[in-house]
This record gives structure tokens, C-alpha cells and sequence, in this order.
């Protein structure tokens, strides 16, 4: 797949023959998916004529339903023969178990294009599988048989805004999106979303500069339980192991100060903080004080729940948006994505695992793949 004179492309056909033919190994760094849910609907491409109005002319882009055959026996028996030897091993025990039908039918078909998608991600390369609870736990072993099983990450639940009345369940109102990587050195940005006004409200308070600082209410550097190294010696005057404590620096320090701070020993951290005037140290209190002014990139990490919250416009620290308006699930669209999110700032959640430049591979029906240098 050269990339060097395109900046989007788009494959219309069967993604498994795109993906063998067009795609070289180990060139992507991010792949998203989000295939058929084996839910038994049709979808159609639509067209238009030149007035603009639809033509009746119409292609049918995929069934969303499969069925055992010929043809799934041609893909099970390559897999078996000639696939890794745990999915080949997983592919029998589910059809002892399954049987010949359509859910077999689909692991089957996503078995074969799950060994492509991990044969063309790069090392430090994700993949995100977009599925429903009707086939998510089966997806997840075809996962951990081909990425492996120490190389799942998440599984995150993605909310809809609204669900069908059932009348003899509870309503179902999410998706899955399982989140793996090809190995241990994958890329992740930390994504936060905005904290709430009321949060920001209690713990932080005005300088005389007009800066929101934070209030911290009590100790935070230290961790309870006296330890024996670096940790529990005392450090200017303080010693966390006279009240049984030991020093705890919080990780989000290592964002503020230089790269080499990271691998200091706890009492050479605390000096280079209060030596860079993020710790302070006042007459009379117990414990050094933490010096931390809100910032416009601060928040609270993304979680594993996007859950979009109607009603709750303005209840943001910095913007008027409501929570997880950027991942709204529901609100008249046939069918979603995480690639139909389009936020105001970069801070859409896919862009925690790739970069400026990035070569991605998005596939959203059996019967296409898209790539793009993001």
C-alpha cells in the first residue's frame, strides 16, 4: 500500500481480497472496525441522479446476516490448515459447540480477515473491533487467539441515547468496542474529557492573580504505610515514616516537568518539584503542599463507559457542551461510528492511539476498506 501520493483512499469490494492484495505487512497503525452484527438487515447504497433526487437504481452494499455453506466451509477448513494454531484450535472446539449455523458462519468469516488485520498492523499498532453483545464474546476469544490475550487493553461500552421497549429484559442501550494491540510497545495518548464545574468549584480557588490553583484538602504526596527505601527517608524537614507513610508522588507531575524527572528516586522528585515551584512548603502545616493551577488541557481521563448525557449542556468546567457530547450514539442516525464523531477540539478518543501522519485502515462492512494518512 504506497502512501506517498494519496492522502484518502477507498476500496469497494470484499475487504479480505483488499486487504491480501493491496495492504503490506505491518504498514498500519491504526485499524477501526466496525462490521455487520450478523443482525439480519440489508443495507443499500443509494445514488442520486444529477437533480439531486434518488435513482431506483440501487446496489446492496451487504446483507448484515450470513449463512453456513460452501463457502464457509472453503474459510473454516483454510483456517484450520493453515491459520495459528490457537484460532485453529478455538474455530473446532466453537463449531463442536455452535454447530453449523449463521453465528458459526460469521466467527468464521471474521476469523479470516482478523489474521489479515493483525498480519498489516504495525508493532506499535491498535486495533478497535466496533461489535454488538450478541457476537461481542465470541469476537473476544477470536481476538485473544490471533492479537493474544496479554495484548487486550479494553473493552469499552459504548451508550446509546435511547433503546427499544422490551418488555422482558432490561433495554438494550450499548455496543462493545474491544480494544487490542499488536504488542506491548503500542502508542497511547492520554485523552481527558473536562471536569465538572462543581468539581472545579470545590477543589480549586482563585489566586490573587485570578488563576484557578488547587485545593487539595489534605495530603496527597504521601501513600499510607512506612516503607524501607528512598521513599520513606525524610525530605527537608519531613519524614513520612515517623507517622507510618511513605512518599507518593502523583504521576501527572511527569507531564509538567522534563523527561529525565520520571526515573528520579521519590526524594529527588520532590526537590525538582519544589525547586520548579510545584510544591511549596508553609509555616505550621504537616506536609509539603502541592502547587497545581488548572489548565485548559486538564481533566479527567477518558474511562472504558461513553455514555453521552442528554440534558447536561453546561455542567462542563470550560465549554457548554453536555457529558460526552462528542460520542452522542442514537440521535437519528441508521447506523454509527466512532468515525461519525466530529468534535470541536482533537480530542475525538480514537486519537489516543495514533499521530499526525498516521496510516489507518477503517473497515465498516465485509464489502469495504478505506485508508487514510491521517
Amino acid at each position: 500500500m504506497e502512501t506517498g501520493r494519496w492522502k484518502n483512499k477507498l476500496y469497494f469490494g470484499d475487504n479480505l481480497d483488499i486487504l491480501r492484495e493491496h495492504v503490506a505487512s505491518e504498514t498500519v497503525d491504526l485499524i477501526y472496525l466496525d462490521p455487520p452484527f450478523n443482525s439480519n438487515v440489508s443495507y443499500n447504497v443509494l445514488f442520486q441522479e444529477k437533480s439531486g433526487e434518488r435513482s431506483a437504481a440501487q446496489i446492496t452494499a451487504f446483507e448484515d446476516t450470513w449463512q453456513w455453506g460452501m463457502e464457509s466451509e472453503y474459510a473454516y477448513q483454510e483456517i484450520v490448515k493453515e491459520g495459528p494454531r490457537k484460532l485453529s484450535d478455538l474455530l473446532q472446539a466453537l463449531r463442536v459447540f455452535l454447530g453449523q449455523n449463521d453465528m458459526m458462519a460469521y466467527i468464521t468469516m471474521m476469523a479470516q480477515r482478523m489474521v489479515e488485520l493483525h498480519r498489516v498492523l504495525k508493532q506499535t499498532g491498535s486495533i478497535y473491533l466496533h461489535c454488538d453483545p450478541t457476537a461481542s464474546h465470541y469476537l473476544k476469544l477470536l481476538m485473544d487467539a490471533i492479537f493474544g490475550i496479554v495484548n487486550f487493553r479494553n473493552e469499552i461500552i459504548w451508550r446509546r441515547t435511547g433503546t427499544h421497549n422490551a418488555t422482558r429484559t432490561f433495554g438494550p442501550i450499548h455496543d462493545v468496542i474491544l480494544f487490542y494491540s499488536k504488542g506491548d510497545a503500542y502508542l497511547f495518548n492520554i485523552v481527558r474529557r473536562p471536569y465538572m464545574k462543581e468539581h472545579v468549584r470545590r477543589r480549586y480557588r482563585e489566586d490573587s492573580e485570578g488563576r484557578l490553583v488547587f485545593s487539595s484538602g489534605g495530603n496527597v504526596l504521601t501513600g499510607a504505610g512506612a516503607t524501607q527505601g528512598d521513599s520513606g527517608q525524610p525530605w527537608r524537614g519531613f519524614d513520612p515514616t515517623a507517622k507510618n507513610r511513605h512518599w507518593a508522588v502523583p504521576r501527572f507531575y511527569e507531564q509538567l516537568m522534563p523527561d529525565e524527572y520520571k526515573n528520579l528516586p521519590p526524594t529527588e522528585k520532590l526537590e525538582a518539584l519544589y525547586q520548579a515551584g510545584h510544591i511549596r512548603i508553609e509555616p505550621g502545616v504537616a506536609w509539603p503542599v502541592m502547587v497545581r493551577y488548572l489548565d485548559e488541557r486538564d481533566g479527567m481521563p477518558v474511562p472504558d463507559i461513553w455514555a453521552y448525557q442528554p440534558y447536561t449542556e453546561g455542567t462542563l468546567h470550560g465549554t457548554d457542551q453536555g457529558i460526552d457530547a462528542d460520542v452522542a450514539y442514537g440521535w437519528g442516525q441508521p447506523t454509527q461510528s466512532v468515525w461519525d464523531i466530529r468534535p470541536k477540539s482533537p480530542r475525538a478518543y480514537w486519537s489516543a492511539s495514533s499521530q499526525p501522519a498516521a496510516t489507518m485502515v477503517i473497515w465498516c462492512s465485509t464489502l469495504s476498506a478505506a485508508a487514510g494518512l491521517r
